[in-house]
């Protein structure tokens, strides 16, 4: 049994989740609150397995009270909120706070006549109730230790130098729940003057992908942005494939973005961009799968991996969930396992020597 503890200040949506919640046998409410000295008390109490939570309470903010929750009792935490809560608070706050996920409540609203929204939304709460404790308090002490130091990792780099052989390396990157913490701390790790181009899916709920462009940019080290169509590939910088589009890149080698169908349930997919780099660069292209739910990007790490290119997948022990790391690494289409804090090593060394 999932115990589940809600904290919303809107008695509708408390209602609201939880009438969805309680539609699977499986899972129980073990408390529900508006106010977040209140929730951490239940917290302390109750020790429930998963925390759904509001970004912005009446006498505080979400963010507030899952950093508070993180220092009394580490829990899988998903924020409900808003685009425009989420941009206005900062996707610092966000994503450094210990939040695991975060899902639009307006989404949630539809459930009744949308029964695959409940349904992705009660599996989420399932398979994020399994994260051990440990792993999140780690969670959150690489994005805090991240965001202290990010200075000094960019003053400590060693610049790596752009031969000429590496203008034809890619590397694209695949991500999910737990991802914008990993995604931290491998970009940070990277040094100044990193040689290739960088394309990353992350899946998220719509309108919070500039967002989290702008906490993982950094002047004077990888720059990050949002990917538009037609842009140029440009060495140390980052692109996100943009909401409800696909990533891919054509035979000039700019980027393409195109509006086909959802692959797996995801637009845009990891597979489709991974796909795209294998078909297009072959042997200089690199694919890494970091933590997520489900197993998108999978077949794309096999294509590519048959195309010639190098892959790696982050581990179990670091990862928040190993659903698309695993599934990746069953499907026998990784070549090296990593944890997440050796695979910024291991992409400089693909785009200073192809290995």
């Amino acid at each position: 049994m999932v115990e589940v503890l809600i904290i919303d200040d809107l008695k509708s949506a408390r209602e609201m989740i939880r009438d969805i919640l309680i539609s699977d046998p499986h899972i129980h409410i073990c408390g529900m609150t508006d106010n977040g000295n209140d929730a951490v008390n239940m917290v302390k109490r109750l020790h429930p397995h998963l925390i759904i939570l509001d970004s912005h309470l009446k006498q505080t903010s979400g963010y507030e009270v899952a950093e508070k929750i993180m220092q009394v009792r580490p829990t899988p935490i998903i924020m409900v909120t808003t685009a425009s809560d989420a941009l206005v608070n900062g996707p610092d706050r966000m994503f450094g706070c210990g939040v695991l996920d975060v899902i639009e409540k307006g989404d949630l609203y539809r459930w009744r006549t949308r029964p695959d929204v409940a349904a992705r939304f009660i599996r989420k709460i399932k398979l994020l109730s399994k994260v051990n404790r440990v792993s999140i308090k780690e969670h959150c002490e690489k994005a805090e230790t991240g965001l202290k130091t990010a200075d000094s990792i960019r003053k400590d780099s060693v610049k790596v130098t752009a031969p000429r052989k590496n203008a034809n390396r890619i590397i694209a990157i695949v991500s999910s729940t737990g991802g914008p913490n990993a995604l931290f701390k491998v970009l940070r790790d990277l040094p100044a003057g990193f040689p290739v181009p960088i394309l990353i899916v992350q899946h998220m709920s719509p309108g919070f992908i500039h967002g989290l462009a702008e906490w993982l940019d950094h002047e004077d080290h990888i720059r990050v942005r949002v990917g538009e169509d037609k842009d140029v590939l440009l060495p140390g910088e980052a692109l996100l494939a943009p909401d409800n589009m696909h990533l891919t890149i054509d035979g000039n080698h700019r980027v393409k973005l195109i509006d086909e169908p959802p692959l797996g349930g995801h637009r845009p997919s990891g597979t489709t961009l991974l796909k795209s780099i294998g078909e297009h660069y072959g042997r200089q292209a690199l694919g890494v799968i970091l933590t997520g739910m489900g197993s998108d990007g999978a077949q794309g790490m096999a294509a590519l991996k048959a195309a010639g290119g190098k892959t790696i997948a982050q581990d179990q022990k670091t990862s928040v969930i190993f659903g698309m790391p695993g599934t990746a690494i069953n499907l026998g289409a990784v070549t090296q396992v990593l944890p997440l804090s050796k695979i910024a090593s291991a992409i400089v060394r693909f785009a200073k020597t192809g290995l």
